[in-house]
């Protein structure tokens, strides 16, 4: 009996930490998501500073495009997010010198501090962006991460991922 009740328990914990990353905060399974944003979409307006490899902070907005453009929507305590990330700096690493090419990962609901100690960590090079509250991340939607959206040179979502990246990239 007691084995039941164990496993059981390991089961239900297993299966919430699963789901956790999508269901953080106000992203619960009973909650609809709004998606804002899809293919075929302009790319909503906004600037942000990024914070380089290097250290250094630029200006990121999308007001000017060059080229593909990669937006990332991100929690460092979301696994998904964790599990994604890799794979997309990996993507950036491959593309950051391809001409007009840029990439941008946004979190949401995190501070500067927390964001370059996952960075550091992870050994991750995209250029990211702390963001402290929903601000940009609610232009795109109202629930789900990670978010990853590609957009061509005149700001048109062209692909757009939510939770797991379905294709290689």
């Amino acid at each position: 009996m007691k084995f039941v009740v164990s496993f059981r328990l390991t089961l239900g914990v297993v299966l919430m930490l699963l789901t956790s990353c999508s269901m953080s905060d106000d992203d619960s399974a009973d909650a609809h998501v709004e998606e804002y944003v899809k293919v075929g979409d302009h790319v909503p307006s906004f600037t942000v500073e990024t914070v380089e490899a290097d250290g250094t902070t630029l200006a990121f907005s999308t007001a000017s495009l060059t080229g593909e453009t990669v937006i990332v929507l991100f929690h460092t305590s979301c696994g998904d997010c964790q599990r994604e990330l890799p794979r997309l700096n990996s993507y950036y690493l491959r593309h950051r010198d391809d001409p007009g090419f840029q990439m941008v990962a946004i979190s949401r609901e995190e501070e500067v501090e927390s964001v370059s100690a996952f960075w550091h960590e992870r050994g991750l090079s995209i250029p990211y962006s702390a963001q402290p509250d929903r601000r940009i991340y609610n232009l795109f939607a109202s629930a789900v991460i990670p978010r990853v959206y590609f957009c061509n040179a005149e700001g048109i979502v062209t692909k757009v991922f939510i939770e797991k990246i379905d294709e290689e990239l």
